[in-house]
């Protein structure tokens, strides 16, 4: 039986504070490698990580302004019950990007993707605003009534090549959701089924024009064949605001994908934003 029950709202958290580190799906779940390095080298997530030849720890990424808005974001999920919080340091944040140089936007990854034409467009996804420049942060954070993981992640833009690459993220987006609405998969000997839809915002508005707004999607994996309990879900929302990128995203159990976790998604991004511009 799922452990998740609708989140009760509750007194604002004070500030994230660091708890249990969330666990992330093993990579054979195909899922977007952007939603999978989790545990890297959080804050108290690890202490040691990314710890230098005296024993300090790296310190947190992101300026103060993007840590802030991050903070900020954090505080809005703690109303909706998310209590433990990690952020990515500087060494998570470049290991993060070493990894993604493995995976299945770079083609490496060994899997087999029915119809073809739907290969390009899911590669193309698996995309994150950590690969976007120096500054950028990351937040994960978990819930004891929640199987899974939520995060937080926010990147500047920094110069026409990377306002590119965000629209054009976004276009894949649309592109995948609209020609790809289901694919199968054969990885590690197992095959899966991806199933992709639109999200529907209630607060935010959808992108158009030179790319800024929001574009939102689901998407969930089951064995072809068997019981669906083994369900992982992910719902990912991704905004452009000026010169500012936010993700944020939920993976895990199939609640994740819900409408009520879309509620919350869009209540985490506008406090994430509100505190970029302030």
């Amino acid at each position: 039986m799922s452990r998740h029950h609708t989140p009760t709202p509750q007194a604002a958290h004070p500030g994230p504070r660091t708890g249990p580190c969330p666990v992330p799906p093993r990579r054979g779940a195909v899922v977007p490698a952007a939603l999978l390095t989790v545990v890297l080298a959080l804050s108290g997530c690890g202490a040691d990580e990314g710890a230098g030849e005296e024993g300090e720890q790296s310190p947190r990424a992101g300026t103060e302004r993007l840590i802030g808005a991050a903070e900020a974001g954090m505080e809005r999920a703690s109303s909706f019950g998310f209590d433990s919080a990690g952020f990515y340091t500087e060494a998570a944040v470049e290991e993060f990007r070493d990894q993604m140089e493995g995976s299945l936007a770079e083609g490496e990854a060994d899997v087999d993707v029915e119809p073809a034409s739907c290969e390009e467009p899911l590669a193309a996804v698996d995309w994150a605003p950590l690969l976007l420049g120096s500054d950028a942060a990351r937040v994960d954070f978990g819930s004891e009534t929640f199987t899974g993981t939520g995060s937080i992640e926010i990147a500047e833009i920094d110069g026409e090549d990377e306002a590119s690459r965000a629209q054009e993220h976004m276009g894949h987006v649309q592109a995948l959701v609209e020609s790809c609405p289901e694919v199968r998969l054969t990885q590690l000997d197992a095959d899966y089924v991806l199933a992709m839809d639109e999200v529907s915002l209630e607060t935010l508005e959808p992108a158009r024009g030179r790319g800024e707004g929001t574009v939102a999607y689901s998407r969930s994996r089951t064995l072809a064949e068997g019981e669906d309990d083994g369900m992982i879900a992910a719902q990912i929302l991704f905004t452009r605001q000026g010169d500012d990128v936010v993700m944020v995203s939920f993976i895990g159990e199939p609640a994740a994908s819900s409408q009520e976790f879309t509620t919350m998604a869009e209540a985490i991004t506008v406090s994430t934003l509100e505190a970029l511009d302030g």
